[in-house]
């Protein structure tokens, strides 16, 4: 049997977020600058294999910690645990399998260059590229607006991460969309936007180590639980902002795109705790004639300027230690 490899890109949620998780609208990119990839080999046993940060056995202490530093303390593991456990839960053709059949023993392994624990969709990525493997391996179907609720049901619902639908619609489908995240979701609930009406974008993001996205929404879920009327209120503000995002997109207007990135920022500073780390990456594009606003739960911002600055901006970020990438669309086949 031929190995299996398949990928899911990192994305940036350039409108509607943190409102994902709440029955808000988004917008999201998937970026071909970053992804996870996940391998199935035959096997004469079923194995997970780890990852750089997966291992329990290293030649010291500090060489543990430095690693964990840099790559943060979770592990993908977990991750691909969850997704065969959704698999395996929906699909016919690994359900109709015999006990003895070759395809039920494989080695199931990944690799990432997203950088962690920054808002760029990591973990999912993991999570969406292990299901999308598992779909090839076992010959299974799943439509990928299926296919991200899974991915979301194994991370809420299995991993117990405080997680919405965005992350998982995007890296499902690919490209650029324009989503409705009121329950109940489905197909309808997705529109595909053509991703060459973006004005052009960077991300920039601190390698030094973030929270987890679950960490970072607590505060937040534990008041929209509670019905609280600000953040209700919020939720509805940013379905309309993303309503007039797509229209910008339709119309080409990336003068107001931009500002309307601006009031996304503003608009969740409100309701959500934003550390003094991301202010500071709002503001070099700010003061540099861009525009910005965090592409995820906190570490990294995605934002537009003028072409011809690009250059100076990349420049400020690196003399801040900042990670900085002009993103591009990722498309599926």
């Amino acid at each position: 049997m031929q190995p299996v490899v398949s990928i899911a890109h990192a994305r940036v949620g350039l409108l509607g977020n943190p409102s994902d998780g709440y029955g808000g609208k988004a917008i999201a990119l998937a970026i071909a600058n970053f992804r996870a990839r996940v391998t199935i080999e035959a096997s004469d046993r079923f194995e997970l294999k780890p990852g750089p940060s997966d291992g329990t056995s290293f030649a010291s202490a500090r060489d543990a910690a430095q690693l964990f530093a840099s790559w943060g303390p979770d592990d993908g593991l977990r991750l691909m645990r969850a997704a065969l456990k959704r698999f395996a839960g929906e699909s016919k053709e690994f359900a109709a399998l015999g006990g003895d059949d070759p395809l039920l023993r494989f080695s199931l392994g990944y690799e990432t260059d997203v950088p962690r624990q920054v808002g760029l969709a990591g973990s999912s990525a993991i999570v969406v590229a292990s299901l999308r493997a598992l779909c090839d391996w076992f010959g299974s179907r799943i439509e990928p607006a299926r296919l991200a609720e899974l991915a979301l049901s194994a991370e809420v619902e299995d991993l117990g991460i405080a997680a919405g639908a965005m992350d998982r619609v995007i890296q499902a489908h690919g490209g650029l969309m324009a989503m409705d995240l009121k329950e109940p979701r489905g197909a309808d609930s997705y529109q595909v936007l053509d991703p060459t009406r973006i004005p052009p974008l960077f991300v920039a993001w601190d390698p030094a180590i973030g929270k987890p996205s679950g960490r970072a929404h607590g505060k937040l879920r534990s008041r929209w639980l509670a019905g609280d009327a600000e953040v209700l209120e919020a939720i509805e503000a940013f379905r309309d902002l993303v309503d007039e995002g797509v229209a910008c997109l339709g119309s080409g207007d990336h003068e107001r795109f931009r500002d309307l990135m601006s009031m996304n920022f503003e608009m969740r500073s409100a309701i959500f705790d934003v550390s003094p780390r991301d202010r500071r990456l709002v503001a070099i594009a700010r003061e540099n004639g861009g525009a910005a606003k965090l592409s995820g739960s906190g570490g990294a911002v995605v934002g537009t300027a003028d072409p011809e600055g690009f250059a100076a901006l990349e420049a400020r970020y690196r003399e801040t230690g900042c990670g900085f990438v002009r993103a591009s669309p990722a498309m599926l086949p």
